[in-house]
C-alpha cells in the first residue's frame, strides 16, 4: 500500500507542480516525506552547412550552404523519498526548428516552430517491484540506435506517443514497447497516428560494466499510411565483448519478414543485415589513438520481378555517421567498410580521420540514402556494383561540459555505379555547429 499511495499523491500533484517552487515537500498517509525537485534545462544548437554536388552533376547550379537552428527548453520534475529513491519522474520538453536555404532549398520536414517534442511520466518500481512505467510522448534510443533512435543531428528529432514498461533485476533488462511515430507538422500540433505503431520487447544482460553485452530483442512494425502496406518483423541480437584490456568487438545481427507493398503488390519479406566493429584503445602513444575497423552489410533484392523483397529496411535508425558523414547511405543494400582514428591531444580537443567504401549489396536493387529515399537505380545493363568512396575530417572542441563546437569536411569519389547510372562528378560538404546546454 505504500507505493500505491506515493502513487496516487504523484498523480494528484502533477496538475498543480508547474508553478511550485523549486523544491515542494509532502506527507503521504504514513508520515512519509516525499520530495519533488524541479529542474529546467534546455539547448540552443546552431549549424551551417555548405553542399557542393549533391546530385553528382557540375552541370546542375544547386551549390549552396544551409544554415539550420534547433532551441529545445524542458522541465524535469523528480518526485524522491526520504531515501532520495525516485518514485516518479515527469518531463515536459518543448522544440523549435528553424532551416534556411542559402542557393539551395531549405530541406523538408527541418523547420517546426515550436511545439511539443516529449512529454511523459515515467513512475519506478511499481507495487515494489523491479517495473517501471513510462507513458506518454518521449524519444526511444536502444542499442546502437541502428533499428530504433531519435536521431539528433537534424533539427527533427523523433518522437513516439506511446508507452514502455522497463523491467530490471541485476544485470538484466527488458523493454516491452508501443509506440505511434509522431509527424513533424509546421505551425500545427505535431500528432500520431494508429496507422504507423511500432511495437515489440528489447532485452539484454550484462552481470557487470566489463562483462559481455547480450542484447536480443523481436520489433513489429505496422505501416498503413496512404497506400502502403507494411507489416515488417524484425528479430536479432547484438554482443559486445572487450577481446582484450584496450579492445572492444561488438556484432549485431538482424532478420527480417513480412509483407511489404500496397493491395494490389504486396511482396514477401526476406532480409537480413550485419555488423562488426573492433575497436582499440592505444593510451601509450601520444594523442591517445582509438582505431575502429567496421563493415556493415545489408541484403537488397535479387529478382526484382519475384513474390520477394530481399531488401533489409532499418525501421527507424539513426542518421549521419554510422555509413559516412554525407547521409549518401543507410544499412539497406549495401556493404560499407569503414576505417576511422580518434586522435585526443587534449582533454577538450580531438579530431577523427575517416574513410567509408560503398558497394551495393544487390545490383538489382536500388541505392537509398539515410532517408530511405532512392538516389539511383538501374536494374539492366551494365551497372558496377561500386558506388564510391568517402574521406571525412572531424574535428571537435568542448570550451566547458555544455558549450561544444564541432567543425568538419567530406568528400565522395564517385564510382563505378554513379558513372553507369548518369552524372558521376564527386560531391563535397562543409559543416561547422555550435552547441550551448543550459
Amino acid at each position: 500500500m505504500k507505493i500505491i499511495t506515493k502513487h496516487l499523491i504523484l498523480l494528484m500533484s502533477v496538475i498543480g507542480m508547474l508553478g511550485a517552487h523549486p523544491q515542494m515537500v509532502l506527507a503521504d498517509d504514513k508520515g512519509e516525506f516525499l520530495n519533488w525537485n524541479f529542474k529546467i534545462g534546455g539547448e540552443e544548437r546552431v549549424r551551417y552547412e555548405f553542399r557542393r554536388n549533391f546530385d553528382f552533376s557540375n552541370n546542375q547550379k544547386d551549390n549552396g550552404g544551409q544554415l539550420l537552428n534547433r532551441f529545445k527548453v524542458n522541465l524535469t520534475a523528480d518526485l524522491t523519498d526520504e531515501y532520495l529513491n525516485k518514485v516518479a519522474t515527469v518531463f515536459i520538453e518543448g522544440l523549435d526548428a528553424r532551416d534556411y536555404g542559402y542557393q539551395v532549398k531549405a530541406t523538408s520536414g527541418q523547420t517546426d516552430r515550436f511545439d511539443l517534442h516529449q512529454a511523459f511520466v515515467t513512475m519506478y518500481n511499481i507495487l515494489g517491484s523491479d517495473v517501471d512505467v513510462k507513458l506518454g510522448r518521449q524519444e526511444l534510443n536502444y542499442g546502437e540506435k541502428r533499428l530504433i533512435a531519435s536521431p539528433t543531428w537534424l533539427n527533427a528529432v523523433r518522437s513516439w506517443d506511446g508507452a514502455v514498461i522497463h523491467y530490471h533485476k541485476g544485470g538484466l533488462y527488458s523493454d516491452l514497447i508501443y509506440g505511434q511515430n509522431v509527424q513533424y507538422q509546421d505551425e500545427q500540433f505535431n500528432t500520431s497516428s494508429g496507422n504507423e505503431i511500432l511495437a515489440g520487447i528489447y532485452s539484454g544482460y550484462q552481470a557487470t560494466a566489463v562483462s559481455p553485452l547480450l542484447e536480443w530483442y523481436y520489433l513489429d512494425q505496422n505501416d498503413s499510411r496512404a497506400t502502403s502496406l507494411i507489416r515488417r518483423e524484425t528479430a536479432g541480437g547484438r554482443i559486445k565483448i572487450k577481446t582484450t584490456a584496450d579492445s572492444k568487438l561488438d556484432i549485431e545481427v538482424p532478420y527480417q519478414w513480412g509483407r511489404t507493398g500496397t493491395t494490389a503488390s504486396s511482396k514477401i519479406v526476406r532480409a537480413y543485415a550485419f555488423h562488426a566493429n573492433f575497436s582499440k584503445d592505444f593510451a601509450e602513444l601520444p594523442w591517445t589513438p582509438q582505431m575502429n575497423i567496421a563493415y556493415d552489410e545489408a541484403s537488397g533484392t535479387q529478382k526484382p520481378n519475384s513474390k520477394y523483397s530481399n531488401t533489409f529496411v532499418p525501421l527507424y535508425q539513426t542518421v549521419h555517421e554510422p555509413y559516412g558523414e554525407l547521409d549518401f547511405f543507410r544499412w539497406q543494400n549495401v556493404r560499407n567498410p569503414e576505417f576511422n582514428v580518434i586522435f585526443s591531444p587534449t582533454a577538450k580537443f580531438r579530431f577523427t580521420p575517416q574513410v567509408d567504401f560503398f558497394w551495393l549489396q544487390s545490383k538489382n536493387d536500388s541505392w537509398y540514402n539515410s532517408a530511405g529515399t532512392v538516389v539511383r537505380t538501374k536494374l539492366t545493363g551494365v551497372r558496377n556494383p561500386y558506388v564510391g568512396t568517402e574521406t571525412s575530417l572531424r574535428f571537435y572542441y568542448d570550451f566547458t561540459a555544455n558549450i561544444k563546437l564541432e567543425t568538419g569536411y567530406a568528400h565522395f569519389f564517385s564510382g563505378g555505379f554513379v558513372k553507369d547510372t548518369g552524372a558521376n562528378d564527386d560531391a563535397d560538404w562543409i559543416y561547422s555547429q555550435l552547441t550551448l546546454k543550459f
